[in-house]
């Protein structure tokens, strides 16, 4: 029988996963909590040091005495007590610190001990109101901060870039890009932000079969807080759901989908009409393919095609959820066998780096460079290329993200537009993540670009 481990010992082991992928160890390890409640918490614990590590380890230099960084594990041990300390009210400080200490070999308590308490005694109480850019001010969340005794972060006025990266947790290359892109710091401190923000559960309602007023009176009914969204057909849930309780996501009519990703469907219009053949390139987990089906409205075809078995079985039970019958599912490697231009729409929902929904996913912070980017957006380009060869004359080819680069979405355009003569943009949009403090505007960042394929003359 595997041994039971508290939360603190799931976040730290989960943390020391060493291909990165903190969130599939936990996965793993959840069934060793002791409780629902240690395994929420080890959520907590081990998803807040991936996203504040950037600013942990700011600190963790600041106070230690020597110039190279612990080793991994007493390093991420640093991290969880420096984490609860610092962004975690409901956790006592002596609580922090001691649980900590406990994780730590006898060897290096002492060490550890040492630098909490140094922190405990250094660091203010939590003060509300706008947080300066200032070397020793922590925003810990919009409208809150904490000011150290000592300066922990660079000097905003004079390296911004390297402020971003340790007062926003960011690789300073992703700092840099954006500040340079999107115009100084108060625009990046804003997506920043976001990119720290702990996210809402956003649904979206097939309106078309229920109402979002319904959706919310299942909510309510549960006891579970939420508001409609700006958009009129997404529901923001705000409190702790499971799903399958939810009438609504059983009958299949309601979905988890962030208001941008959906917005890429949404501004098809007649773009997408009943009867028609439509493919997706990259379908898993198949919410798009749900909100393309509900535009056919259960009449025509749909080809959902991705890499694996795993990811594919994801799209079927979708589908199987929703009662949709009108989706077949492919392996990318039999995309051969379909006939070029037989499709009357085509979506190609890219693989990115993810810098649009940081919030959801706080490791791709930690896995972006140029390398990165490059690899991206040369997948990104054959793709889109094999897409449009699909698309019938008269036909639609739309592209989506969910990064912020340019590389990856008005340049993969740009390119294609250049390269192929008989498309024409149609339609395009990017947007910066928003709502942090508006759940009904709450929304990731992303692009989407909608092109037409010219009959020929």
């Amino acid at each position: 029988m595997s041994e039971i481990l508290t939360s603190r010992q799931l976040a730290l082991d989960a943390l020391g996963d060493r291909a990165g992928n903190v969130t599939a160890h936990l996965d793993r390890l959840l069934g060793r909590a002791a409780s629902p409640a240690e395994a929420s918490l080890a959520w907590e614990l081990a998803l807040g040091v991936v996203r504040r590590r950037g600013t942990l380890d700011a600190v963790v230099k600041a106070f230690q005495k020597k110039p190279e960084m612990p080793a991994p594990r007493l390093l991420n041990s640093l991290r969880l007590g420096l984490y609860q300390l610092l962004f975690l009210d409901r956790i006592p400080d002596f609580a922090a610190v001691n649980e900590t200490v406990e994780l730590c070999p006898p060897e290096t308590r002492g060490f550890v001990n040492g630098m909490l308490r140094s922190v405990q005694r250094s660091v203010s109480a939590v003060q509300h109101g706008q947080a300066a850019s200032a070397r020793d001010v922590l925003e810990t969340e919009p409208g809150q901060f904490r000011r150290f005794d000592r300066p922990i972060f660079a000097n905003p006025s004079e390296r911004p870039a390297a402020y971003l990266a340790e007062a926003c947790s960011l690789p300073e290359e992703l700092a840099y890009r954006w500040f340079k892109a999107f115009g100084g710091l108060a625009k990046v401190l804003a997506v920043a932000r976001h990119a720290n923000a702990r996210p809402p559960l956003v649904l979206r309602v097939d309106t078309e079969l229920i109402g979002v007023q319904t959706v919310l009176g299942q909510l309510a009914a549960l006891g579970v807080p939420a508001v409609a969204h700006a958009n009129g057909y997404s529901v923001v849930v705000s409190g702790p759901l499971e799903l399958e309780k939810l009438p609504a996501f059983g009958q299949g009519h309601a979905h988890p989908q962030d208001a941008m990703a959906s917005s890429v469907i949404a501004a098809c219009g007649d773009f997408l009409k009943p009867g028609m053949a439509a493919l997706d390139l990259c379908a898993a987990p198949g919410t798009k393919t749900v909100q393309i089906a509900r535009r056919l409205a259960g009449q025509g075809r749909i080809v959902a095609a991705d890499v694996n078995p795993e990811k594919l079985a994801r799209v079927q039970d979708n589908c199987r959820r929703c009662g949709i019958q009108i989706v077949q599912t492919v392996q990318a490697q039999e995309l051969a066998g379909l006939e070029p231009e037989s499709f009357d729409f085509v979506l190609v929902d890219a693989p990115c780096t993810n810098t649009g929904v940081l919030a959801r996913r706080a490791e791709a912070r930690w896995r972006f460079s140029r390398r990165s980017l490059e690899q991206a957006a040369f997948n990104q380009r054959q793709l889109v290329f094999l897409g449009a060869n699909f698309v019938r004359p008269g036909g639609t080819l739309v592209y989506s993200t969910c990064s912020l680069e340019r590389e990856e979405n008005s340049g993969i355009i740009e390119d294609l537009i250049s390269r192929r003569r008989d498309l024409r943009l149609l339609h395009s949009r990017g947007a910066l993540p928003a709502g942090v403090q508006a759940p009904q505007a709450w929304s990731d960042g992303g692009f989407y670009a909608i092109i037409e394929k010219r009959k020929p003359r």
